[in-house]
């Protein structure tokens, strides 16, 4: 009978697919930064608070990847600081396109 090989979330390879994932992101926003300032001439605080935010969210994962372990409470205050981040960045894209819009049409 085969048996199943369980992978837990503490699993080296998920916390490498997780740190690879988010440093990826983190990178794409600091790309969008640079593009948005080399196209529009502006320079947009949006991208700079989902590249930190993302940046938060891919610390534990980067610590337990060296052998570091964090405690429960500050994996938490991470995320949770991490999700805020992410969400005000959206808020901010939100508000630039409504702006966008209402430009365009006057």
């Amino acid at each position: 009978m085969l048996q199943r090989r369980k992978y837990r979330m503490s699993s080296p390879i998920i916390n490498i697919i997780n740190s690879g994932f988010t440093w990826l992101i983190v990178a794409l926003s600091v790309a969008g930064y640079v593009v948005t300032i080399k196209r529009t001439g502006q320079r947009w605080s949006l991208w700079i608070l989902l590249a930190t935010g993302w940046a938060l969210l891919a610390i534990p994962y980067t610590l337990l990847l060296m052998g570091i372990s964090i405690g429960r409470t500050e994996i938490v205050a991470i995320w949770l600081s991490s999700y805020l981040l992410v969400m005000a960045s959206l808020l901010l894209l939100f508000l630039k396109f409504i702006a966008i819009v209402r430009n365009r049409s006057k």
